[in-house]
């Protein structure tokens, strides 16, 4: 009972802890103009005994961001979403939204600078990982927490897990990083010679 009372404290106040390590994360990833990654995702449900995964890369260059996965493409171009769905041969134009901008590799970094209360959780893996809890302000939220692990030695984000309130769990290890400065905004614009014979399909 002094446990839950005193984190949900910590976590009312913004617990500084958190705050300097989110800082340091925050600032290290804003330093680099453009990076390429390679993440696991994967998605877990006891009650239902799901376990289903998969592997992709992810280009970001500041709010733009290009998702690659084996069965479909996404593209944010700073103010429309691109979705291209390779076995359908398919592309859906949406304009951005930013209330159903999804938790992603590309918005992490910074996520918790608006919105969100934090707490730190605890030092593991012998003083090399820290574990930082996320709250959503909005309790409307489909996601009640986020755990992220950050590297103690040069903030640099190993993985992040959210936690949903329909009890599954989505987790992002961060596989490989590393800075590209072949990224650059002609990387995220739309081609539509690259997408010869699909069929297009615009929401905006």
């Amino acid at each position: 009972m002094l446990t839950i009372v005193a984190l949900t404290h910590a976590i009312a106040q913004k617990d500084p802890a958190a705050k300097e390590v989110l800082d340091a994360m925050s600032e290290k990833y804003q330093k680099i103009p453009a990076f390429r990654a390679q993440f696991s995702y994967t998605m877990e449900d006891d009650s239902d005994e799901i376990d289903e995964g998969f592997k992709g890369t992810i280009l970001v260059k500041g709010d733009k961001y290009k998702l690659i996965m084996d069965e479909q493409e996404v593209t944010f171009d700073g103010s429309d979403i691109y979705t291209y769905l390779k076995e359908e041969n398919e592309i859906t134009i949406s304009s951005f939204d930013p209330e159903e901008e999804e938790i992603s590799l590309s918005n992490i970094f910074n996520i918790y600078k608006e919105g969100y209360k934090y707490v730190y959780t605890e030092s593991k893996n012998n003083g090399t990982t820290d574990v930082v809890d996320l709250v959503p302000e909005d309790r409307d939220k489909e996601y009640f927490k986020i755990r992220m692990e950050i590297a103690a030695s040069d903030k640099s984000l190993k993985s992040f897990k959210v936690f949903d309130k329909s009890g599954s769990r989505y987790l992002y290890k961060v596989l490989s990083f590393k800075e590209d400065a072949t990224i650059t905004d002609k990387t995220f614009a739309y081609d539509k010679a690259k997408f010869q014979g699909a069929e297009v399909i615009d929401f905006r």
